[in-house]
C-alpha cells in the first residue's frame, strides 16, 4: 500500500529522546528529533538561525545589560571586572566608561532595574548603586546611592531600660537626645538580658530574664557592668534612628555615652521624658554587617529592594515617587517593609512587577499585592506556587508571562496570572525538551527578543545556546539547539524604533571576548566584510574554521579559496569586492519516522520504501537530504551563472526498503547560503510483511 504523509510544522520543537517512541501525542508528529542551528517557525517549517555580526573585542567582558530610555535612545552596558562600558547601539561606539565596585565574581549577581535615566543596580556584598545620565546622553555616572532617609532594621532594634528625653518635636528640627540616670534595682521588677542597673553604687548588667534576683547573690543572673556595657550610646549609632514618642529622630552626631544630637524626621507627639524600653534605637538596615538588598523591582512608584544577610525574606517600599525614602509610616503614600514567611519560604532571589511585585524564593512564588491601592495598612502577601527559582538565572518578561528558570537549573517555567484560578499559576515550558538544560549543564540566562521572530534565547551552562520559539496565541513552543562555533557567556535584546530587535551577545573565540550582534543578514558567525585587494584578503584570527560568501542584488554563492598563510587567495576574479567571511553555520533537521496508524496499532514495524520526497523550500541554496546534495538548479537557470535562491517545488525520486523506523530522514545545510525548509512531503510504499 502506498501512504503520503506531509511534515509542515515543527511547532513542538526539539523532542527528549525519551519521547522518541510517544507516537500516539500529537507532538510528535509535530516535533523533531533534532533540530541543530535552524529556527522552528510560528508559520510552519524551519530556517536557518540567525548569523552574528562581529562588532568589536571585549578584553574581560563578563555581562551584558541593556540600557534603553526609549526604542530611539539605546545602549549596551558591557560590565567588566571594576568597570562599566557604555556603548550606543546607534553607532556602536563607547561613550562612557564608569569605575565599578562589582568584581569578576559579583557580575552575575547583579540584578538591575531602570526608571528613565537611571538605573539601580544591587548586589548582596554591594551597597545600592545607581548608573545615570542626563537628558543629553552626555554625561553619565555610576555611584553608591545615598538615601534620603534609609530603610531601618526593626528586627535587631534596642530598647533600652533607661529613660531618655528629646529637646524638641517638630520635624525638621535638630535636637539633643539625653539619657537619665540608671535605675536601682528593685525586687519586684522584671529584668531582661542586658538591663543595666545600679546597686550597691555598683553598675551590674543582667545574664538573663530575671524577676527577684539580688544581684550580689546570683552570679549567674547578673555580672559587674564596665566600660562599654553602661555606655547608652556609641559613635557607631551615628546614621540609627530613635523611635521614641511617636516620632523618629535621625541620629547625627555622637556627643557622649549619654547624649546625641538628631534630625526630626517624623514628628513626635510630645518632647517628654519617655519611660523605659518605651523607646529604642534601630539601625540601618543595609550595612557591611546586616548586608546589602540582592534584589530590586519599580512599581507603582516605589523602589523596591529585598533580601539582606540579617533579613532575606524582608522587602522594603520606598515611599511614592520618592526612590530615596524609606522613612516607614502608617501614611498612605510613605515607605513601608513586609516580611515574606511561610514553611516552604526561603530568601527571596528576585522580585519582578506583574499585576504585584511576584517574588521568587527558593522554595516558592509568591505575589504581593492589595485589594486596592498599594498602601503600608493594605498590603498583603500570598503563596502562588511551590516550585521554586534557580537563583543563577535572572527571570525574563515575554508578554504577560514571567519566564524563570526552575529550582535545579535546568527546566523553564512560565508564571502567569488565570483569571480561572484567580491566581499565578507556573506551568513548565521545558517539559517536552528537558534534555536540552540537562545535557548543556542548566540555563545560565535568558533574553527575549520579540521581532522579527518571537525568540527566547538561553545561554547554557556550556557556553552553548537553546531558543524557544514563543507564541502563545499559536500554542507554538519550540525548543531548538544552537552552536556558535564559540562560548557564549552572555546576551541582551533591545527593542528597536523600527524594525527587529537588535540581540547582543559575548562570546569567546580562541580565547578572546567578542561583542556580536545576531543577525538574519548574516549567513555565517562572527561575519566581517573585507575588500579583495590583488585576488586575495587576510585571514580573520579568532575564527577556526573559515568560509566566505559574496551577495550581489539578487545573487548568493560561496566564494572557493585557498589558504597560502595568513591569505585567503581567490579563484575568481573578486578585486574590489567585499566578501563576506564568517565561521559555518551548520544545520541538522532530523525528523521522526512516520507513524501512519492510530494507537494501539502502529506501523513502526513494517518495511518500506520511499518513492518519492517533495521539498517545499524558500529561498533556498544547497541543502542535503542524508549527506547527498539536493540539486534545485532548474532549467530556466544559466548553469555558468551564481544561484539564485531557489523558491517553490522540488522532487526527489527513489528509495530503497527499509524497516520504517530506520527510515533516514536527515537534512542539513553546512554553506554560508540561505537555508528555510517549509515543508516535505513523502510518499511511501508500506509492506506489512
Amino acid at each position: 500500500m502506498k501512504q503520503v504523509i506531509t511534515k509542515n510544522n515543527f511547532s513542538a520543537g526539539e523532542l527528549s529522546p525519551t519521547l522518541y517512541t510517544r507516537t500516539d501525542i500529537q507532538q510528535y508528529g509535530n516535533g523533531a528529533k533534532t533540530l541543530k542551528n535552524v529556527i522552528p517557525l510560528v508559520e510552519g517549517g524551519v530556517r536557518k538561525r540567525p548569523g552574528t555580526l562581529y562588532l568589536s573585542e571585549q578584553v574581560s567582558a563578563v555581562r551584558l545589560i541593556p540600557f534603553v530610555v526609549n526604542s530611539s535612545k539605546t545602549y549596551v552596558l558591557v560590565f567588566k571586572p571594576n568597570l562599566v562600558q557604555v556603548i550606543d547601539t546607534s553607532t556602536m561606539t563607547s561613550v562612557a566608561e564608569l569605575v565599578s565596585p562589582y568584581t569578576v565574581n559579583q557580575i552575575h549577581d547583579i540584578q538591575y532595574v531602570q526608571y528613565r535615566y537611571e538605573m539601580y543596580l544591587t548586589h548582596e556584598g554591594v551597597n545600592v548603586h545607581r548608573l545615570m545620565c542626563d537628558s543629553s546622553f552626555a554625561n553619565w555616572t555610576l555611584s553608591e546611592f545615598i538615601f534620603t532617609h534609609a530603610p531601618t532594621d526593626s528586627e535587631n532594634a534596642r530598647f533600652p531600660f533607661r529613660k531618655g528625653k528629646p529637646s524638641g518635636k517638630d520635624i525638621g528640627v535638630i535636637v539633643s537626645f539625653t539619657l537619665d540616670v540608671f535605675n536601682a534595682w528593685v525586687s519586684t521588677q522584671s529584668y531582661l538580658a542586658g538591663d543595666v542597673i545600679v546597686y550597691s553604687g555598683q553598675y551590674y548588667v543582667a545574664l538573663r530574664d530575671n524577676q527577684n534576683k539580688q544581684p550580689t547573690t546570683n552570679a549567674q543572673d547578673w555580672a559587674v557592668a564596665t566600660g562599654s556595657a553602661i555606655n547608652g550610646f556609641t559613635a557607631s549609632d551615628i546614621g540609627s534612628f530613635i523611635e521614641v514618642n511617636g516620632g523618629i529622630i535621625k541620629i547625627t552626631q555622637y556627643i557622649n555615652a549619654n547624649q546625641v544630637n538628631g534630625e526630626i524626621l517624623k514628628k513626635l507627639d510630645a518632647d517628654i521624658l519617655a519611660i523605659e524600653r518605651s523607646w529604642g534605637i534601630l539601625p540601618p538596615a543595609f550595612n557591611v554587617t546586616n548586608g546589602y538588598p540582592r534584589c530590586c523591582t519599580y512599581y507603582k512608584q516605589r523602589l523596591v529592594l529585598s533580601n539582606t544577610k540579617k533579613a532575606p525574606n524582608k522587602i522594603w517600599f520606598s515611599a511614592i515617587g520618592g526612590n530615596g525614602n524609606f522613612l516607614e509610616t502608617t501614611e498612605d503614600g510613605d515607605a513601608f517593609s513586609i516580611v515574606s514567611a511561610s514553611g516552604l519560604s526561603n530568601s527571596i532571589l528576585f522580585l519582578e512587577a506583574q499585576r504585584g511585585v511576584v517574588c521568587l524564593t527558593s522554595g516558592g512564588e509568591y505575589m504581593v499585592d492589595s485589594e486596592g491601592a498599594l498602601t503600608p495598612t493594605t498590603v498583603n502577601i500570598n503563596e502562588h506556587s511551590a516550585y521554586g527559582a534557580y537563583p543563577v538565572t535572572r527571570p525574563e518578561r515575554v508578554g504577560n508571562e514571567l519566564l524563570f528558570v526552575q529550582r535545579g537549573g535546568e527546566r523553564v517555567r512560565a508564571l502567569t496570572y488565570r483569571y480561572e484560578v484567580d491566581g499565578l499559576v507556573s506551568p513548565e515550558v521545558s517539559s517536552l525538551s528537558s534534555h536540552i538544560g540537562e545535557i548543556h549543564g542548566g540555563v545560565n540566562e535568558i533574553s527575549y527578543m520579540q521581532e522579527p521572530e518571537s525568540l527566547v534565547w538561553l545561554v547554557l551552562g556550556d557556553g552553548k545556546v537553546a531558543t524557544i520559539t514563543f507564541n502563545r496565541d499559536q500554542e507554538v513552543l519550540a525548543w531548538a539547539q544552537h552552536d556558535f562555533s564559540g562560548d557564549v557567556v552572555s546576551m541582551c535584546s533591545i527593542p528597536t524604533l523600527l524594525g527587529s530587535d537588535r540581540t547582543f551577545m559575548l562570546v569567546k573565540r580562541s580565547g578572546k571576548t567578542c561583542l556580536e550582534e545576531v543577525s538574519f543578514s548574516a549567513l555565517v558567525d562572527s561575519q566581517r566584510t573585507l575588500v579583495v585587494a590583488d585576488g586575495s584578503i587576510d585571514k580573520p584570527n579568532l575564527l577556526e574554521e573559515v568560509v566566505t560568501y559574496h551577495q550581489e542584488e539578487d545573487f548568493i554563492y560561496q566564494a572557493n579559496f585557498e589558504e597560502v598563510g595568513q591569505k585567503l587567495k581567490f579563484t575568481s576574479d573578486l578585486n574590489g569586492k567585499g566578501i563576506k567571511v564568517g565561521s559555518p553555520i551548520h544545520c541538522t533537521v532530523e525528523l521522526f519516522p512516520p507513524e501512519l496508524s492510530q494507537a494501539p496499532m502502529s506501523t513502526m514495524l513494517h518495511k518500506a520504501k520511499v518513492d518519492r520526497t517533495a521539498f517545499f523550500f524558500n529561498k533556498t541554496i544547497a541543502p542535503e537530504l542524508n549527506g547527498e546534495l539536493i540539486d534545485i538548479f532548474t532549467y530556466d537557470d544559466n548553469p555558468l551563472d551564481p544561484c539564485k535562491p531557489h523558491t517553490g517545488y522540488h522532487l526527489e525520486e527513489g528509495g530503497s526498503w527499509e524497516d520504517l523506523h530506520r527510515i533516514p530522514l536527515v537534512i542539513t545545510h553546512n554553506k554560508p547560503l540561505p537555508f528555510h525548509l517549509q515543508a516535505i512531503t513523502m510518499q511511501l510504499s508500506i509492506n506489512e510483511k
